[in-house]
C-alpha cells in the first residue's frame, strides 16, 4: 500500500567545461516528490504488518540480502547470497565490514539477532512474528515452553551470523531480502516499545533516513544517508512523501508537476489513459498482491456456511475488476493468485491449475441465502463491511455492498472505512464482521498466500482453524518430492476455497504515473514497491 507527498524542487544542474579552462560543477538538490495512499503504522521492523511501512523500509532498512531494480535478490548485508548446509536447514553469513547504522553504529551480526529474538518473543506482542515460523524453536517460543534466546539464529563473531531451521523454507531468500530486517540494538535498549514510533527513534542502515514523521503525520522525507556503504549510487539527495487518498486528487497533483511518481484507480485510470500527455507516463504492473475478504466465524451471520457461499456466489468478479477497478486487476480464482508459481505436475500455473472457485451465480446465491436464514431463524440480518478508507477501497466496498444487499434480500450491510492502521487493529482484535483486506506476498510460492489461513498465523484475523487444511499445509512443509509436494498445496488451496471464510476478489494491478523527468524507478510482480535509490532526474 502506498502513501503520498508533496512539492519540491527538481533536477541536477551541471555546467559544463570549456576546453583549456579549470572544470567547475555546480549541483542543484532537487527533492523527488511522491505519494503513497495510506499512513505508516510504524518504523519498527519487528512491529510492521501493513505494506506502506515495508514499502518505507525498502528505502531505509536492508537485511542480509536486498531485492535489485528488476525484484531479484542481491547480496545486502551479507557479502553474498550463500548456499545453506544441513540439508537446507543451515545458513552462515559474513556481514560487510563497511556497512553502518545513520547514527553512527557499526552493523553487527548482533543487531539481526536481537532483532528476530525480539520479534518472536511474545511479550514484544508483534503480530507477525510467525515471518521465523521456519526458524528452529520458534513454536516453543511462542508456546512459553523455551527462551526467545533459543531461537535458531546466533552471532558467530562480529560479522558472522548464522541461521537454523526446523525445516527447508524455499523461500528463504526472498524472505531474506524482504522481512528478516535488524534493528539498532543500542537504540533499542534506549527506546524500548516505542522503537520505531517516530523518526527520531530509529536507525536506518539503507540508502535513505526517515525524517520528520511523529507516528501519525500523513508527510515525511527521506533523506540521503551519508553513512551508507552505497551512497555514490544514490543520485536524489531527498524524497518528500505525503499520503493522498484520493485519485483524482493524486492525479491532479501529477498534472501540476507538484509530485513525480503517484498511483492512481478506478475511474481516475479511465480518465488519465484519455490524456495523451498522461498516457504515455503510466505504468500498468499486475502483482501478485491479492483483496480477500475475511468473515468473524464468532457471529451469527460469519458462522454460516451457506451464507458465506452464498456471499462469494453473489460478487460478479469480472464486474467488479473492469467496471470499479478499472486498473487492470484480475478476478481471483481461488486462494492464490495467478504469477505466483508453476505446478510441475502439469506445467500450469498454480492458480490455474487449482481450479475456478470464485464463480458468479446469483440464483444459487439467492437459494443458499433462503437456506442460510432458515437456519438462523428467519428475519432480517444486518452486518458491517469493515474496509479501508482509500478511494479504491471504498469503491469496491460500495459494489458489494450493492450486490449483497441486492442478491440476498433481508440483510443490509453497512460500510465501516477507516484508516489502514485502524483496521488493522480492530482486525487483529476481531472487532469485525466482514473485513475486505489486502495483501501482497512477496515469494514465488504458493504458500506465499495459503500460510495466511493456517492455525496459529497471526495474519488469520478471523481465527479459524481447519484441521484438514493444517494437515495438508503441514504435510507439505515436510514433502520433499516437488510433484506432491504442489499436490498437497493445491488440495489445500481447494479445501480453503470451498469453506469461504475467506474470500477471494481479485488480483491486484496497480497504476502509477511516473514523470518523464524521472529515470530508474521500475516495478515488477513481486516488487511493487518504487526503490528511490536508482531514481535519478534526466
Amino acid at each position: 500500500m502506498k502513501q503520498r507527498m508533496g512539492l519540491g524542487l527538481l533536477g541536477l544542474l551541471l555546467v559544463g567545461t570549456l576546453a583549456g579552462c579549470q572544470s567547475s560543477q555546480a549541483t542543484t538538490n532537487k527533492a523527488l516528490n511522491v505519494t503513497m495512499p495510506a499512513e505508516l503504522q510504524t518504523a519498527d521492523p519487528n512491529k510492521a504488518t501493513d505494506a506502506y511501512s515495508f514499502y518505507m523500509m525498502k528505502q531505509t532498512t536492508e537485511g542480509l540480502y536486498r531485492q535489485n531494480n528488476d525484484g531479484k535478490v542481491v547480496p545486502a548485508m551479507a557479502t553474498k547470497v550463500v548456499t545453506p548446509t544441513n540439508h537446507g536447514k543451515t545458513y552462515t553469513f559474513t556481514l560487510r565490514h563497511d556497512a553502518h547504522w545513520s547514527n553512527g553504529d557499526q552493523v553487527t551480526a548482533q543487531d539481526f539477532v536481537d532483532s528476530f529474538r525480539r520479534q518472536v518473543d511474545p511479550t514484544t506482542k508483534a503480530q507477525y512474528a510467525n515471518r521465523f515460523a521456519t526458524f528452529t524453536n520458534y513454536t516453543a517460543i511462542q508456546k512459553g515452553t523455551k527462551q526467545p534466546s533459543a531461537l535458531g539464529v546466533k552471532a558467530l563473531g562480529k560479522y558472522r551470523l548464522q541461521i537454523t531451521l526446523s525445516r527447508p523454507n524455499a523461500a528463504f531468500n526472498y524472505d531474506a531480502a524482504t522481512e528478516y530486517l535488524p534493528v539498532n540494538r543500542h537504540l533499542v535498549k534506549k527506546y524500548g516499545a516505542k522503537y520505531g514510533t517516530n523518526s527520531s527513534r530509529v536507525a536506518a542502515n539503507g540508502p535513505y533516513v526517515l525524517k520528520k514523521w511523529n507516528g501519525t503525520k500523513d508527510n515525511w522525507v527521506y533523506v540521503k544517508n551519508q553513512r551508507y556503504y552505497g551512497k555514490k549510487q544514490v543520485k536524489i539527495n531527498r524524497v518528500n512523501v505525503q499520503v493522498v487518498k484520493t485519485d483524482s486528487t493524486a492525479e491532479k497533483l501529477f498534472a501540476a508537476g507538484k509530485v513525480q511518481e503517484t498511483k492512481i484507480g478506478g475511474t481516475t485510470v479511465t480518465g488519465t489513459a484519455n490524456n495523451a500527455q498522461l498516457k504515455r507516463q503510466m505504468r500498468k504492473t499486475l502483482t501478485t498482491a491479492v483483496s480477500i475478504q475475511y468473515f468473524n466465524t464468532h457471529t451469527k451471520l460469519g458462522a454460516n456456511q451457506k451464507f458465506r457461499t452464498a456471499a462469494s456466489l453473489a460478487i460478479n468478479r469480472q464486474e467488479l475488476t473492469k467496471k470499479v477497478n478499472q486498473d487492470g486487476s484480475v478476478p481471483l480464482k481461488n486462494m492464490v493468485a495467478q504469477g505466483v508459481a508453476t505446478d510441475p505436475n502439469n506445467g500450469k500455473d498454480f492458480a490455474v491449475s487449482t481450479g475456478n472457485y470464485t464463480a458468479y451465480d446469483a440464483a444459487k446465491a439467492r437459494r443458499l441465502w433462503r437456506q442460510a436464514r432458515a437456519e438462523l431463524g428467519g428475519g432480517n440480518f444486518k452486518l458491517t463491511l469493515l474496509t479501508n478508507d482509500s478511494d479504491g477501497s471504498k469503491n469496491v466496498a460500495e459494489y458489494i455492498q450493492s450486490q449483497w444487499q441486492k442478491t440476498m434480500p433481508g440483510l443490509t450491510v453497512t460500510i465501516s472505512s477507516m484508516p489502514l492502521t485502524q483496521q488493522i487493529n480492530k482486525m487483529f482484535k476481531g472487532d469485525f464482521d466482514v473485513s475486505t483486506f489486502g495483501w501482497t506476498g512477496d515469494e514465488p510460492d504458493p504458500t506465499t498466500d495459503l500460510d495466511l489461513f493456517m492455525k496459529g498465523n497471526s495474519i488469520n484475523f478471523s481465527n479459524y482453524v481447519d484441521q484438514k487444511f493444517n494437515r495438508l499445509m503441514l504435510a507439505a512443509q515436510t514433502e520433499t518430492n516437488a510433484k506432491k509436494r504442489f499436490t498437497l498445496l493445491k488440495s489445500a488451496s481447494r479445501r480453503m476455497s470451498q469453506l469461504g471464510v475467506f474470500n477471494p476478489l481479485y488480483q491486484q494491478a496497480q497504476v502509477n504515473l511516473v514523470s518523464k523527468q524521472v529515470g530508474g524507478i521500475k516495478y515488477s510482480t513481486f516488487s511493487t514497491a518504487a526503490q528511490y535509490r536508482y531514481a535519478y532526474w534526466k
